[in-house]
Parts: structure tokens; sequence; C-alpha cells
């Protein structure tokens, strides 16, 4: 027995609305895919783009910047967009939305040499702070604190003069005479010029330069556009020291060949700011000259042996000129030249790799007063050496200063690389803003904007 079946319009008019509705949300779902899939997209995008960072500035400097410049020393803002949709577009022609990117533009970007390297500044720091941790910046603070409170002292005594003592009561020095006169040694000394003197035995200056014009501090820079975020935390004092290590931790100077380049002496190019190896040496050796005269005079100043032997030559340069009425004025210009030659010495030690203590004692003094010679480059068991006194030198500038000379030398040396002639830091990204105008799969448009930076 066959039953027959049948469907009353009621229920065919409610199947209709029960599919009508199943469509309504496949058509919604896959609506909301294709929002997620272009949210997805411009994101993916943006992170691919940021991941052609530059591997040599990474490798040398531990910096992440992307050469937009792809072999041009200038920004390449149509090639920057071209990648972002090139990797873009794989996304959002995957799966069954068929999305289209319609158009995308660049709405802000900030290069490495905007705002005096600011961006460049942030990551130095970032990396110092993760890099040496609390203890090892501590450390570095309180070493710093001792030398210049040192420092600051000798100038004290430097400032107060040296007291005097009546001819009549000093026994002249022996072996003082007209063949043997420590002032004209001094002057012949000075005379001479102090570069050659303060070289190690056998060391020469290395004659290499740079074009002055084709340096970031010297050149017309490009410009980045529209006031990005940059996440700078509080300015703290420790700031500039962790700038002054890195830079000595990254570039190349005298005594420490690490980074080749242009130039050898780069450390004494962010000090000197000189287009030439040897105005850049003869610059940091006149500035360690004056320090180490101030420290110099500070002991002869207070040293009771040091004193009694400037008292008893000066007697005896003051009978043997026949102005005995001079002997104020002769002690006093015996200790300024008795100073600067051991500093001569000291400088040259420094430069032969040893050290010298910030302040002097017996045992570290080398010169002798009545046999006058810069030959004595001995280096004493403790003190600073030539990197620690530049680390002094680097603190009498500014961050701004350190950081875009810092910038110079780093710009050069990865040019002197092969096939990167053409870097330059003014078209290295460091943050970019772009926007997105893409087109859903039954005609909607949608407009997004993403934001991404190295500073994280």
């Amino acid at each position: 027995m066959k039953t027959k079946g049948s469907m009353t319009c009621a229920m065919s008019l409610l199947l209709l609305v029960i599919i009508s509705l199943l469509a309504a949300c496949i058509q919604s779902s896959r609506v909301s895919c294709a929002r997620a899939q272009a949210a997805n997209a411009m994101g993916a995008a943006m992170y691919s783009l940021f991941a052609q960072y530059d591997r040599d500035l990474l490798e040398d400097y531990h910096l992440f910047f992307l050469d937009s410049g792809y072999g041009d020393s200038r920004p390449n803002l149509a090639q920057v967009i071209a990648q972002t949709e090139t990797f873009a577009l794989p996304i959002l022609s995957s799966g069954l939305t068929n999305c289209e990117l319609d158009t995308c533009g660049i709405t802000g970007f900030r290069l490495a040499s905007d705002g005096k390297g600011e961006a460049v500044k942030a990551q130095i720091l970032r990396y110092m702070k993760d890099n040496l941790g609390t203890k090892g910046i501590q450390l570095i603070k309180d070493r710093f604190n001792q030398n210049v409170e040192a420092m600051e002292e000798q100038e004290e005594i430097q400032e107060g003069g040296l007291e005097e003592a009546p001819i009549e009561e000093e026994v002249p020095m022996e072996d003082i005479s007209p063949s043997n006169n420590p002032l004209e040694i001094i002057e012949n000394i000075r005379s001479h010029g102090f570069l050659g003197l303060v070289l190690p035995d056998g060391g020469t200056v290395s004659e290499k330069s740079v074009e002055a014009e084709s340096l970031l501090s010297f050149r017309e820079l490009e410009q980045g556009m529209g006031a990005l975020p940059l996440s700078q935390g509080k300015s703290a004092v420790t700031d500039k020291l962790l700038i002054q290590e890195y830079i000595l931790d990254s570039l190349s100077f005298y005594t420490q060949e690490s980074h080749p380049g242009p130039l050898e002496y780069q450390v004494e190019y962010v000090l000197g700011g000189k287009d030439t190896d040897r105005e850049n040496l003869q610059y940091v050796v006149n500035r360690l000259l004056l320090i180490r005269e101030a420290s110099n005079i500070a002991f002869l100043y207070t040293d009771p042996q040091k004193r009694a032997e400037l008292q008893a030559c000066a007697s005896a340069l003051s009978l043997l000129l026949l102005i005995p009425e001079g002997m104020t004025l002769v002690q006093g210009v015996l200790a300024a030249g008795w100073a600067y030659i051991e500093s001569i010495c000291d400088v040259k030690t420094l430069l032969s790799g040893g050290k010298v203590p910030l302040t002097k004692d017996n045992g570290s003094w080398k010169t002798h007063l009545n046999h006058l010679s810069t030959e004595d480059a001995s280096s004493a068991s403790a003190g600073l050496d030539y990197r620690d006194y530049l680390f002094l030198l680097l603190s009498f500038s500014s961050e701004d200063r350190l950081t875009f000379r810092c910038m110079d030398m780093m710009e050069q040396n990865i040019r002197a690389k092969e096939g990167r002639a053409n870097f330059s830091f003014d078209a290295c990204l460091d943050a970019v803003s772009m926007n997105f105008l893409i087109s859903g799969p039954e005609g909607q448009q949608w407009q997004g904007e993403r934001f991404y930076t190295y500073d994280m």
C-alpha cells in the first residue's frame, strides 16, 4: 500500500525563509571573513615590509632600520608602497572572499636622521640597557662620577696656585747648568709640536680622510612626514653615559681597530669632527694633554718632595740666569713646563696601550727635573687606559652631537661594504603609517590605517 505525502503552503514558505536566512548567514559570514582577511592582509603586509630590515646595521650596530633607498641614497616611497602591496595581495586573493586592494598610500613616516637621530638614540639606549643590566649601568655611573670628582679636585688645586719659598731658604739643585737648563729644554720640546712626541716608538698616523660633504652632519638631509609617536621614557642621568659606552663599543679608535672604514680613528672623529684622521687625533691628543697637565700640576703643588725639587731647581736657575729676585716667576714657569713634559709621557703611554692613573703619586711619576726627557712611556700597574680617557672626553659633548657624529661613522663604514656605496641614514625608515582601501566580495569598501615601528 502506497502512502502519498504533501507539503502545505505554510511549510513551503517556512522552508523558503529558512533557506534565505541560511544564505544570508553564509553571505554575512563571507563578508565578515573578508573583513578579517583584509585586516590580516594590512597587518601582515606592514610586518613583512619591516622584516626587510638592514642586516648590516643589525649585525654591526644592533639597530633595526628599513633601508627605503633600495640601492639609492634617497627614500624611494613608491617602492615602499609597491613592496607593501606585493605582501598584501597573496593574502587578499586567497580563499573565497575575492578581496581586492584598490589603493595603498603613506600618511606618515620617520627617518633615522629626523630630530637629530632621535630614533637611533632610542634604539641605542634600549640595546645598552638590555645588554648591560642595572648593575652594569650603575658600575659605569659610579666609575664616571669618581673620575669627575677627582678632576674637579685637581682643577681647584691648580686654581689655588703654588706657594713660593724665599730663595735664601733653598739649596740650589745640582746638575743645573747652561747645557742642562730645564727651561730651555721645555721650550725646545714645545717648539717641535706635540703629536710626534706622543706617538709610540715606531708608531704612525693614518692619513685617511673623507669628503665632509658626504657626511650626514654636513649635507642637506631628507625629512620624514607627520608626527609619529616615539615611545621614549623619561630621560635618565645615565642615558648620555650609555651613548658614550655604545660609541666606544661600536667604533674604532687609535688603540683598537674594530670597524674598518674610510677613517681609522672613528671615536676621535666623534670628538673632533674633522674630515681627516690626523686632525682628529691631534684634537684628542691636545685635549688629553690638557687633562693630564691639570692632574700633574695638582700633584706638583701638593706633593712635598716635588715642591722641594721645584724650589731647588728654581733657585739654581735664578742664580744661573742672574735674576735671584725672579725665583717666584721661574718656579711657576718651571712647574707648568714640568707638568707638560710629564703629560707628553702620559699620552705616549696611553697611545702605546698602557695605563695612566688620573691622580698621580710618586710611584707613577715618570720624569726627573734635573734630566727632562719625553722618552719614558712606562705604564702604571693601575689607572685608566686610552679608552677610559676617551670616555671622559665624550662626556663633554651633548647627546645630540654624540649621536649624530656616531651616525656619520656608522654610515661611512656601511658604505665601505661591497654594494652599499649609496647607503644613507636619511633613507632609513624607523616608522611608517599607511592607509589601505580594500574592496570586499560584494563591492563593499573598507578603509584602514596601520602604523608600524621598530620602536617597540
